[in-house]
């Protein structure tokens, strides 16, 4: 179910929905428009080239699908003139990690006119949610390591690097964030 919320102090709301495959070509844009405004001064002339012109060809029909397949899914924060944001999630795919125990946020990406808006760490928070239903015990993602803005977003909502580091073109930095385990039994008394 979509949840209405406030955006900004101007009064704009948006909705946080689970994308569908009708949703695969506005995803395609909204991915190449963000994912270009936040890596074009940090990465490389030629990786940047590269790896842009992957995120044009890229499937977002066939993503949906697979990624709920795998259990997990993808978000999408939606605004009045179209999406504003999206999130992947689901089970890792580190193959240091179990992935029945590990939830992963694969993609989070906002349009450039609403960061600081709130829209990322809706869409966040909404995907821990949804992973933690899977019941992992931490859920996990990879962040760009000369990328101080989303090392601070992500810090700021208590998620730390564990030392995992990979190189694929870039330095990339694991963070993780341990889930407190709880327990639906009451103390005796």
């Amino acid at each position: 179910m979509a949840e209405r919320l406030l955006l900004d102090p101007a009064g704009s709301h948006f909705q946080i929905d689970t994308a569908s495959e009708a949703d695969a070509s506005a995803l395609r844009e909204l991915h190449v428009l963000s994912w270009a405004d936040a890596y074009v001064s940090l990465l490389t002339p030629a990786f940047y080239r590269e790896r842009l012109s992957r995120h044009r060809e890229r499937d977002w029909t066939s993503l949906i699908r697979g990624q709920q397949e795998a259990g997990g899914g993808v978000l999408v924060a939606r605004g009045a003139d179209g999406l504003l944001g999206l999130c992947q999630y689901g089970p890792s795919e580190d193959d240091d990690e179990l992935s029945a125990n590990v939830g992963h946020i694969h993609r989070l990406y906002v349009h450039p006119v609403v960061h600081r808006h709130g829209v990322g760490r809706v869409l966040l928070l909404a995907a821990a949610e949804r992973l933690t239903a899977l019941s992992p015990r931490r859920l996990t993602l990879w962040v760009l390591e000369n990328d101080p803005r989303a090392r601070a977003f992500y810090e700021r909502l208590g998620w730390r690097a564990d030392g995992a580091r990979r190189f694929d073109g870039a330095w990339d930095l694991r963070y993780r964030k341990d889930l407190a385990q709880t327990s639906s039994r009451r103390p005796a008394g």
